[in-house]
């Protein structure tokens, strides 16, 4: 009887290390566990039935060899702004981890700016002020879609060295990082302040893609997400994360006037995300 139960143990042991599954992130931007997305994939995977084990791969990586490091095998999935390249080359898991607040973008403006923005109230109004990008961002096409002028840099640093000096007026960025750029990049900067008017809203977002290949890893991710957002864990999350808590605690959305545009060449996956998934200040 005794040995029976041992062999049965093992047997149960042996299948469950067999069916247990460890899927490994990258290292964004050295970001190491502190990233919001290594964050929100460990809540997914945590909702669902599987043996999962969330791993991070330490390697520092550039974006481009990410990608690659995905494509090879090496890792499983990965995360980042909405982007066409990246969700044709892989599959996309159509549910934005940020709830789309990475689309909120708060103005950066050099302080002489101030009382001329305040009076902003509408997209015309909006337009004929000029603005800052980087150089590679998407974001510099979707407001030159909108009908923005806009000039670029290769760095946020750079960008706020050139709002500084005037060369554009307004540098929007993300509502959950906006601040984090400014306190970190421009700490002794006593000309440069995020504007407490408005806010510019575009479809945008933060998204999950593994290989083209790996169905058990979608609908595992697809799963979980759905479940973090309706037990309202996701936002919880958000809500609490350094790297995304600003845009709850500093930003203040919910009393600013909205000014939004469209994001061009979305695709048919992006068009199709419910509702429920866009961060909404009076109802979330």
């Amino acid at each position: 009887m005794l040995r029976s139960l041992t062999l049965s143990l093992a047997i149960l042991l042996c299948c469950s290390s067999v069916f247990a599954r460890e899927i490994r992130y990258p290292n964004v931007d050295s970001l190491g566990e502190s990233a919001l997305g290594y964050a929100v994939l460990k809540l997914a995977l945590s909702k669902v039935d599987g043996d999962f084990h969330v791993a991070l791969d330490r390697r520092n990586a550039s974006a481009k060899r990410i990608l690659m490091m995905l494509e090879q095998g090496q890792i499983d999935v990965v995360d980042g702004g909405f982007s066409i390249r990246t969700m044709t080359r892989f599959q996309p898991i159509y549910l934005p981890l940020d709830m789309g607040l990475t689309g909120w973008r708060l103005m950066v403006i050099h302080k002489d700016l101030a009382s001329q923005l305040a009076k902003v109230n509408t997209l015309a109004e909006l337009r004929t002020f000029t603005m800052g990008q980087g150089v590679s961002w998407y974001d510099a096409d979707i407001l030159r879609h909108a009908g923005f002028t806009v000039s670029t840099a290769p760095s946020v640093l750079s960008l706020l060295r050139m709002a500084r000096m005037k060369r554009f007026d307004l540098l929007p960025l993300e509502a959950p990082a906006v601040y984090r750029f400014l306190d970190r990049l421009g700490e002794h900067d006593q000309q440069l302040t995020v504007d407490k008017h408005l806010v510019l809203i575009y479809p945008f977002g933060r998204f999950f893609s593994v290989r083209r290949d790996d169905t058990q890893l979608k609908q595992a991710l697809e799963q979980g997400m759905e479940a973090a957002l309706d037990d309202g864990s996701l936002l919880a999350l958000l809500k609490t994360h350094p790297l995304s808590r600003d845009a709850f605690e500093r930003a203040d959305l919910e009393h600013r006037v909205q000014i939004r545009i469209d994001t061009p060449n979305l695709t048919e996956g992006f068009k199709a995300i419910p509702d429920k998934w866009w961060y909404r200040p009076n109802v979330h």
